[in-house]
């Protein structure tokens, strides 16, 4: 019987045996190593899928976030207008008062002294009144 060490004469029924087994063991590795690379994929895969999603639901809530402060900064813009409109109506009326309260009826002022001058011209003879037919 031949061993392996034996180089000066060597076996073939030994070489096949050991071909053939070197050619399983390889083999057995090139299986293991597809379905390791396939498990992989799809674990790969799924967390690209993972990412993707994550990714839409931040950039979706970011864009919400921007509506929602695009909306809170137009409603204060527009609580300022109000309040700059009823301020400068409030010191409108508060003009108006001050004056009505020095010229208390511009109206009838206006008619009393337009008439008290009637009066004094048609007394002094400098306004004739037509006489109606």
């Amino acid at each position: 019987m031949t061993t392996d060490n034996d180089h000066n004469n060597p076996d073939p029924d030994a070489t096949q045996e050991r071909y053939e087994g070197d050619t399983q063991e390889r083999s057995w590795d090139a299986n293991v190593k597809r379905t390791y690379d396939e498990y992989q994929d799809i674990s790969l895969a799924s967390a690209r899928r993972s990412q993707t999603h994550f990714d839409k639901v931040i950039t979706d809530a970011q864009q919400h976030d921007n509506t929602r402060q695009t909306i809170a900064n137009e409603a204060l813009q527009n609580a300022v207008t109000a309040s700059d409109l009823a301020t400068k109506g409030a010191i409108n009326a508060q003009a108006i008062s001050y004056d009505r309260m020095w010229n208390i009826d511009e109206q009838s002022a206006v008619a009393a002294g337009l008439i008290a001058a009637v009066v004094k011209a048609i007394q002094d003879g400098t306004l004739e009144v037509p006489k109606s037919s």
